[in-house]
């Protein structure tokens, strides 16, 4: 997976990239065990088998999914970013951070990205109705718009 995200940080150098932090490494590890817990929880309530990592690895491998993972970065890359005013306390005051430095850091890629891609990888080719309900789970704003983005841009990788 680390050659894959240094190959990212070649080919697309327009991009901003965190550097890399051995001390996150915990908490990205943290945040995607948690991630596949989740996902393994709806396969499991519509009887389908769980994530394997035997399974991301073989997807890993993939010239499709290298695509994805790039197409994906460079699509949140000119993703406008707009900030609630409920959200603006806290990023002011929790975060410390000026509306400006919040959306330069929405924009800031991370190596967890590409484990996240993996997980949305697979899941699109073989449940793409749990990434969906997973969406729902996590409250996002319109789970179904952005599993249709995320198909179309299967679709074109796949190609």
């Amino acid at each position: 997976m680390k050659e894959l995200w240094q190959t990212i940080q070649q080919e697309l150098p327009q991009l901003h990239f965190y550097k890399e932090n051995d001390s996150w490494e915990e908490a990205r590890i943290d945040y995607l065990e948690n991630y596949i817990s989740e996902c393994n929880t709806l396969l499991c309530k519509c009887n389908f088998q769980e994530i394997s990592i035997k399974d991301l690895y073989t997807y890993l491998s993939l010239y499709s999914f290298e695509v994805f993972c790039k197409q994906d970065l460079l699509e949140t890359e000119n993703t406008e970013i707009i900030i609630d005013e409920s959200e603006q306390d806290y990023i002011l005051q929790e975060l410390g951070m000026s509306e400006d430095e919040y959306k330069q850091r929405c924009k800031t890629h991370d190596y967890l990205e590409v484990a996240n891609h993996l997980v949305d990888y697979y899941l699109l080719t073989e449940h793409s109705d749990i990434l969906l309900e997973y969406y729902k789970l996590q409250g996002y704003e319109e789970p179904e718009q952005m599993l249709k983005d995320k198909m179309n841009l299967y679709s074109m990788c796949k190609r």
